[in-house]
């Protein structure tokens, strides 16, 4: 029944659109997420403990498991490492991880936009 033409994709070239669609809205929610998380987790210091353990034992796990994304663990794993180090304020340390947390935050926005602006574009061209 699947092989019938009403049930195939009558354009082929769209098939990966929710899969783009996805990765978009990942990036800015993630980016968010992060940038929430580092604003917050710097200004309040058991709840940056707390958030960074959680993060960096959770990117420890999945990487250990292998039931996720590789880039996702390792990426959730050093987040939650820099939430660690911006917490205490150990000199200049910390304030390179508070940077490099919000750097990123931003980056992933970014790069979402970047992804939504370039789906938009796609689905321009195939009309």
């Amino acid at each position: 029944m699947t092989n019938e033409p009403e049930w195939r994709d009558a354009n082929p070239t769209t098939a990966d659109l929710p899969n783009k669609g996805r990765a978009v809205i990942l990036c800015i929610a993630g980016g968010v997420a992060l940038g929430v998380l580092a604003f917050v987790g710097m200004r309040i210091r058991p709840v940056g403990l707390a958030a960074g353990t959680f993060a960096f034992i959770s990117g420890i796990t999945m990487l250990v498991r292998r039931r996720i994304n590789v880039k996702i663990s390792v990426m959730l794993a050093v987040a939650g490492f820099l939430m660690l180090l911006a917490n205490p304020r150990f000199g200049v340390v910390a304030g390179f991880a508070g940077y490099f947390l919000i750097v990123g935050a931003l980056g992933l926005v970014v790069l979402g936009l970047f992804k939504a602006v370039k789906l938009c574009w796609d689905l321009g061209n195939r009309s």
